[in-house]
């Protein structure tokens, strides 16, 4: 199931993907110009939804509602949401979906940040080894 999932190309989540027809100009025509589209030319009707974007980016699932959360919940790469029907790609009716998107735009993917510290923190522990400050 992850190799499914790791030959999909998704857009990347940018502010401006509430709207739809604008965004990024992709070099191969077969592909949509930008995540909204991309995700509502899956034919299910609806516009892109946040929960979804949440999970793509890495996000606990409900991080940019303004509900409380009272509990997180993190769902790996392992298997895409939409496709077990937990949280559908495109749906109608999401509360401040729009202000929820723009938030998710551009958004820092935590993985990475994870990694970065990561390296930092072991090329940081080699210098302290060597005798060297970092």
């Amino acid at each position: 199931m992850l190799d499914q999932l790791a030959r999909r190309v998704f857009a990347t989540p940018q502010s401006r993907d509430f709207r739809t027809g604008e965004g990024h100009r992709w070099d191969n025509p077969d592909r949509s110009r930008n995540l909204n589209d991309q995700c509502a030319a899956t034919g299910s009707g609806g516009q892109l939804n946040p929960g979804w974007v949440e999970w793509l980016l890495g996000w606990p699932i409900g991080w940019t509602s303004l509900e409380p959360i009272t509990e997180l919940l993190w769902l790996d790469w392992s298997v895409d949401p939409a496709d077990d029907g937990s949280i559908p790609r495109v749906a109608t009716g999401i509360a401040k979906r729009i202000d929820r998107l723009k938030a998710i735009g551009n958004g820092q993917v935590p993985q990475v940040a994870a990694m970065a510290w990561e390296i930092l923190s072991q090329k940081a522990n080699k210098g302290n080894e060597d005798g060297h400050s970092v």
